[in-house]
């Protein structure tokens, strides 16, 4: 017969017992916690790994979107490129109509000067006479100044708006002239108004260049001119790019080059034919008869290694044979060639030359050129020259502007005066032909000058530039600094001409017979 012991004995082996459940359940505690650890631990790295393939796949996605997107783009060019001749073909015909300037100024607009100052209202002073007494002075000297100053915008702005329509009113006269001298077939006015058609066709890609130098024979009725064509570099020399996700790059795979080739050579012959179209579709005056033209390019001659104006195409058509081609239908290359008995490089991208056709200085008469190298060099340009270049620059943005006298203290040398209601008024111009960088005491003495003179503004025009201490003088002042190529920037986009330095002398023509600082203000 057993028999529990309640002696020492006893108490210690409960002891035991409790030490033991208790290490167990601390065991079993560890266990679970580190089987937790564990689960979550490998329930982190699942969520990684997921997330990770997610990161990657959305990249590889990325950069395959992007090598799509870049092979897109070769493809829209090469389509741009040869379809030159369709497009034009689409855009309507230049005519002088388009050179006319309609008869008309924006209105005038004062802003915030055509409402009047609200008057106090004494029913809100009742106990405070003075005090409206005090704002009525004020709000009526506020509406005198308003008057004022209203007053003077309006005498601005119709003194611009009479100056605007009087220069308009002028150019549209000048048309008018240039018409009649259309009709008369004079030589000039051919020459310049059958430019201007080449020039203004929309037709042309943006990187193509715009070079010509015409003359008129007015006997035979005929315009002789060259035009610069495309190089072969305008030719996407790949055709697609892919994504190699292995290496982690792009991988651009080659244009052939028989097909690039062929391209280029199409669009040599599209370019030929296009100025056939731009010019007997803008002769509304029957002033041309027939038309020859010279298709070059201005590269490096590889007889020689200097640079040069090869010709790689040449024709010379008449109109009713121009006439009875349909061209949205031709083969650019057949056409020149074959239909119209032109000449075109048979490798135009080793500059083989052919032999040019009549060109304009063998007809006799004054050559006019436009592109190219013919911009005027500022740095070498007369100073009163720039200011005034300077000042129809202004005009050109629709601001009066008046050069002013000349002086040789750093005065004011262009005054403009902007109609905007809100961000115009009279603008102090500092023109200075420096070909070092213009110091900041230049700027601090326009700003000295713009306050003097009781400007809206201050604008300093260099032919160089400005150091930071000039930037930030001007820093939160009515001063704006206009650096040389900001300056050739805004002339070209003005419909103005301008260069920084000089550029090498006009190239000769190849066919196959062919074997410091100046430290000058602009006021002076």
């Amino acid at each position: 017969m057993s028999r529990r012991s309640n002696g020492l004995i006893g108490i210690w082996a409960e002891a035991q017992r409790q030490q033991q459940r208790q290490r167990e359940a601390e065991h079993r505690e560890r266990t679970q916690a580190q089987r937790e650890q564990e689960r979550q631990q490998r329930a982190y790295e699942r969520e990684a790994a997921r997330l990770d393939r997610e990161q990657r796949a959305a990249y590889r996605q990325r950069r395959e979107a992007e090598a799509r997107r870049r092979t897109e783009e070769l493809d829209a060019r090469v389509a741009e490129l040869t379809g030159v001749l369709l497009t034009g073909c689409g855009e309507p015909a230049f005519t002088t109509a388009a050179l006319r300037r309609p008869e008309e100024v924006e209105p005038f607009q004062p802003g915030h000067l055509a409402h009047p100052v609200p008057m106090p209202d004494p029913a809100r002073y009742r106990f405070a006479r003075a005090q409206f007494e005090q704002d009525w002075h004020a709000a009526q000297r506020a509406e005198t100044q308003r008057r004022q100053q209203l007053a003077a915008y309006r005498q601005q702005y119709e003194q611009w708006a009479a100056d605007r329509l009087a220069e308009t009113r002028a150019h549209n006269a000048g048309v008018e002239e240039m018409t009649a001298a259309l009709r008369r077939r004079d030589p000039d006015a051919v020459v310049e108004y059958f430019s201007a058609a080449l020039y203004a066709s929309s037709a042309w890609p943006e990187e193509f260049p715009h070079q010509v130098s015409a003359a008129y024979d007015p006997g035979a009725r005929q315009l002789v001119l060259t035009w610069e064509l495309p190089g072969y570099d305008l030719v996407p020399a790949a055709k697609s790019v892919r994504y190699m996700p292995t290496a982690d790059q792009d991988r651009e795979t080659a244009r052939p080059a028989a097909q690039r080739r062929a391209v280029h050579r199409d669009v040599l012959a599209q370019s030929m034919l296009l100025v056939l179209r731009e010019l007997f579709a803008a002769d509304e005056f029957g002033a041309l008869e027939s038309v020859s033209v010279n298709g070059f390019v201005d590269d490096h001659d590889p007889a020689t290694g200097h640079r040069a104006e090869i010709v790689l195409a040449t024709v010379a058509v008449s109109r009713p044979v121009f006439d009875g081609l349909r061209l949205e239908q031709v083969s650019a290359v057949d056409c020149l060639t074959d239909g119209l008995g032109g000449q075109l490089s048979a490798r135009p991208d080793q500059l083989t030359a052919v032999r040019p056709g009549r060109m304009p200085d063998e007809v006799g008469q004054g050559v006019v050129s436009h592109g190219g190298g013919e911009d005027p060099d500022l740095y070498a340009m007369d100073p009163v020259e720039f200011e005034g270049l300077v000042a129809q620059l202004f005009r050109a943005r629709g601001m009066r502007a008046v050069m002013t006298q000349r002086s040789n203290d750093g005065g004011v040398d262009v005054e403009a005066l902007d109609p905007d209601p809100i961000s115009g008024g009279r603008i102090i111009v500092q023109v200075k032909r420096y070909r070092k960088t213009v110091p900041p005491t230049a700027v601090r003495d326009l700003y000295g000058t713009v306050q003097g003179a009781g400007a809206n503004k201050g604008v300093l025009v260099t032919t160089s530039g400005f150091g930071p201490g000039s930037y930030a003088f001007a820093n939160g002042k009515p001063l704006t600094l206009v650096s040389g190529e900001e300056l050739v920037g805004l002339l070209g986009r003005h419909g103005l001409r301008g260069r920084l330095g000089d550029t090498s002398a006009t190239p000769p023509r190849r066919g196959v017979t062919a074997g410091a600082d100046t430290g000058t203000d602009g006021a002076g």
